[in-house]
């Protein structure tokens, strides 16, 4: 290396050390500064700090800070350092110049020029001016604390200002006795969660003679008890609230969440479908599950056997006993088999059947799982009538894209499928397509004949001697379902799956906006000319748009009311965060949160507002915790106005009775 290669790198590494140098003091600067807030912060800031800094002081990027703080060199030392470290290829006569001009430039330049110690100023000004406000904090929040609160009451002297008057209540719950849950005991609790039928007895402290409970709109007066304190029990039975108020102004106010007790879920897992048989005995293998909240009291097997044809149908009800297998008082399993022997069934009877669980509820706490039945028929062919089926149940089973989608998984696995499984779950899936056809032919109020007789027809729908487009996609769909249910018949799943697909496409074209189905004509009308412009216009009149009224929206209303005091709460409290609050927006903060769950207590938001509220009254010594308790509060009502305006009926009577329809459509694409 030649002596002026050496100054140059030496010039360049002493404005390295140096911008290492100010970067450490700017990153402690700074990190002292925000430790007068948190220290966890200033140590956050001060890593990032220097990490950022720390950054900059790379070689390359120092080159590029020398080279502005030295315009009159030109790029020569970019140039430098790029043949130096062997990135740029120079003449050899042309390196030795451009070293020496370059060690010259290095002479006269000042590294402090390249990293001033301005920032680094800056931030400890900053540190300073945020640790001597922290230390003097003491002398000059008394002082302004009492001037701000003796703006706010004038009738205040100017010692010590007496704290406003508080009330204590300890509340206990006692659940029901058959939930077998412990009672508990809160000491002024926010919000009141408990199950339906909980009796809650309250304790209260005050300072007052006398105290008065109100509840669901009633009210009670209480007189001090033995003990010093006020005491009541309450069988709480809605959601609402509890206000407890003495005669020396003090309040509290406690929302009430009562939560009924959940029906217990049951559902039969086998054979957790509905079977058809065309005789013999085999045997049927049941099984329940039923899971409950609290704890469970039965579980049984109800069916009801349906017999006979015609008029002279009978139905008898029974039960089959479950082996009850208890995993502990919540969880239960229930076991049973029996043959179509056990079960006296023979060709064209039905049973169906269900698992009906019951808590421990006093009354009647029962809840059943789905029906299904047990057919026997020698034709294979499902009864029509749904009257064992739940209704959803029902709408499913009678739909043509959920048969595709169980023609699907039965296409899927009939690799994995012995050919008789396959067979039979195939021959359920074309009973269920003979199903949906008939259903959907019975909807039309008409029959349709066999096969050959519709191919007829079809083919007089296309030479054009019915017209109608409408009944020719029906008839299509007729058709394709027929065709679906031969396939199936068969085990050809994946045919029958685009026999179902067209049966789907044709349904769509019929029931489509643009059809009119139950106006159809089977044959051509012609219109007469003769009767155009023959009606009688002596009634005819315009027709002008009548604005209608909007609609009164109570609850957006008062919901705009309790914000606008929730914001006038936050105003005055944000000048100054660290005065005392004044007895006034006490007294405010907890009838705002008595307005609040006035408004609607069953809506959680609300509830959740008045709580906030109700923190915020309680929380006077804290005033960070006032202030954000207030913007929770705010956030919560916000939530619910919002809810309420959206929800506004919207009465559309101005317009033309023609585009009603067109304008609906519209209006409910807009909202979704």
């Amino acid at each position: 290396m030649s002596p002026d290669e050496r100054r140059v790198a030496d010039a360049v590494a002493a404005a390295v050390r140096r911008g290492r140098l100010v970067a450490v003091f700017e990153a402690f600067a700074w990190g002292a500064a925000a430790s007068a807030i948190s220290p966890a912060a200033g140590g956050l800031i001060a890593g990032a700090v220097a990490v950022w800094r720390w950054r900059a002081t790379e070689r390359a990027a120092v080159v590029r800070a020398i080279e502005r703080a030295c315009p009159a060199s030109r790029n020569l030392f970019v140039t430098s350092d790029e043949i130096a470290a062997g990135r740029l290829a120079a003449a050899p006569s042309a390196r030795p110049r451009v070293f020496a001009d370059a060690a010259l430039m290095a002479e006269r330049l000042d590294v402090r020029t390249v990293f001033p110690l301005a920032r680094v100023q800056r931030a400890a000004l900053l540190a300073g001016v945020a640790w001597t406000l922290v230390f003097t904090a003491p002398l000059w929040r008394g002082p302004l604390s009492r001037a701000r609160s003796a703006a706010l009451s004038p009738g205040r002297s100017s010692g010590t200002a007496a704290s406003p008057p508080q009330i204590h209540v300890s509340v206990t719950i006692h659940p029901p006795t058959y939930t077998g849950v412990t009672p508990s005991t809160i000491a002024d609790p926010q919000q009141i969660h408990l199950v339906q039928g909980s009796e809650v007895s309250l304790a209260i402290e005050a300072a007052g003679n006398r105290v008065v409970v109100e509840r669901e709109g009633s009210r009670r007066t209480l007189a001090r008890g033995p003990d010093g304190r006020f005491a009541d029990r309450l069988q709480l039975t809605k959601t609402g609230y509890v206000l407890v108020t003495a005669d020396d102004g003090a309040r509290r106010l406690m929302p009430v969440v009562v939560s009924p007790d959940a029906l217990p879920a049951v559902r039969v897992t086998a054979p957790g479908r509905d079977l058809i048989y065309a005789g013999g005995n085999p045997l049927i293998a049941f099984e329940a599950i039923a899971t409950d909240d609290y704890g469970l009291r039965s579980l049984s097997l109800r069916y009801t056997k349906v017999s006979g044809l015609g008029e002279n149908v009978k139905f008898r009800e029974g039960e089959i006993p479950l082996e009850v297998t208890r995993t502990d008082a919540r969880n239960w399993t229930g076991r049973a088999s029996r043959s179509l022997r056990d079960l006296a069934l023979k060709d064209g009877d039905m049973l169906v059947y269900r698992a009906v669980a019951s808590d421990a509820r006093p009354g009647d706490g029962h809840a059943s799982s789905d029906a299904f039945f047990v057919e026997i028929s020698k034709l294979g062919v499902a009864a029509g009538d749904a009257f064992t089926l739940p209704e959803e149940e029902t709408r499913y089973a009678l739909s043509q894209q959920m048969l595709i989608i169980r023609t699907e998984r039965l296409h899927q696995r009939r690799g994995s499928l012995a050919r008789s499984e396959l067979t039979e779950q195939a021959l359920n899936l074309a009973v269920e397509q003979r199903m949906i056809r008939a259903e959907l032919v019975f909807m039309l109020g008409g029959a349709v004949e066999d096969e050959e007789v519709e191919a007829a027809q079809s083919t007089e729908l296309q030479e054009g001697r019915l017209q109608n487009s409408g009944q020719r996609d029906l008839r299509a769909a007729t058709v394709a379902m027929s065709r679906a249910e031969k396939l199936l018949t068969g085990a050809s799943t994946a045919e029958a799956l685009l026999a179902e697909r067209a049966a789907v496409v044709a349904l769509q074209r019929a029931f489509s906006r643009g059809r009119y189905i139950l106006r159809a004509l089977a044959a051509r009308s012609a219109l007469d000319p003769a009767r155009r412009l023959t009606g009688d216009l002596a009634e005819a009149g315009d027709w002008r748009r009548a604005v209608p009224d909007i609609p009164a929206n109570r609850r957006a209303a008062l919901l705009q009311d309790l914000l606008r005091g929730i914001a006038e709460l936050i105003r005055c409290q944000t000048p100054c965060i660290f005065d005392t609050v004044s007895d006034t927006n006490i007294s405010r903060a907890r009838v705002l949160a008595e307005e609040a769950l006035r408004i609607d207590p069953s809506a959680a938001p609300l509830r959740d507002a008045a709580a906030e509220l109700q923190r915020a009254a309680d929380g006077a010594a804290d005033p960070l915790t006032r202030v954000h308790a207030l913007g929770a509060a705010a956030a919560a009502v916000i939530v619910e106005a919002r809810r309420a305006h959206a929800d506004a009926p919207l009465n559309s009577p101005a317009v033309a009775p023609g585009l009603a329809s067109a304008f609906g459509d519209r209006v409910l694409g807009v909202r979704r």
